[in-house]
């Protein structure tokens, strides 16, 4: 429709596009905390701090925002990628071509989860409320990644370097795991008390790392000399 053609092309305007990202900002945040069914166009924008037509001026529907803030987040995931792949580009053994990567990814999805708990929140949200969502969809934000990240495990287990059945699934077995530890933190601290909470989150990163390493194949020996895990 012409309307909504003119709405999009204002919210491309330096104020348009201020306003718009603090709705997206915004909605991550109700809808890691909420859930896409438990959160309103109407909250979004109180919480924005602006009138629901304003919002609703920029995302007609709220299943337009929730895209929005998951293109978002698959958008800097796949740039997580590309730093992961980087070293893949350089001319080396086996190891150096097709471990080194698949290290590098397990590295930051371990250190994306720390950095962003309430993403981590929203993603395992979307796996469980989104099944009748995904049947409909044309495009999926995070299918992308998935397939991204497979083939660099495909690529390591072809080349003998990596001892994986099934890359996707141990793709999703890292993803599963390191999002469902840090969700369930809060829950944890309260069941194990204060001190043992704290001592199990010091130690977090140096185990996470590691058994995203196992997962996804990375050979012990590699992991070992690679000198990437923080103490």
């Amino acid at each position: 429709m012409p309307t909504s053609n003119v709405a999009n092309d204002r919210s491309h305007t330096p104020k348009g596009r201020q306003t718009r990202d603090r709705i997206v900002s915004v909605a991550e945040a109700l809808l890691a905390e909420r859930g896409f069914h438990g959160t309103s166009m109407r909250d979004i924008a109180a919480a924005a701090d602006l009138p629901l037509a304003s919002t609703i001026y920029h995302f007609a529907k709220k299943e337009q925002l929730y895209k929005e803030v998951l293109d978002g987040i698959a958008a800097e995931l796949m740039h997580e990628l590309d730093l992961a792949i980087g070293p893949a580009r350089i001319k080396g053994d086996l190891v150096e071509r097709f471990v080194a990567p698949v290290d590098a990814l397990a590295l930051a999805l371990v250190r994306w989860t720390l950095r962003y708990p309430a993403r981590v929140r929203l993603l395992l949200r979307e796996l469980l409320d989104n099944p009748t969502r995904v049947a409909r969809a044309a495009r999926l934000p995070l299918g992308p990644f998935l397939e991204r990240a497979s083939a660099m495990v495909t690529s390591g287990v072809r080349a003998g370097v990596l001892e994986v059945r099934t890359p996707e699934t141990a793709v999703l077995h890292v993803v599963g795991g390191l999002h469902y530890v840090v969700a369930a933190r809060p829950t944890v601290a309260r069941i194990v008390g204060a001190a043992r909470a704290k001592k199990i989150e010091s130690l977090y990163e140096r185990e996470a790392i590691a058994f995203a390493r196992h997962t996804l194949g990375v050979p012990a020996a590699y992991a070992l000399i690679s000198g990437t895990v923080s103490t």
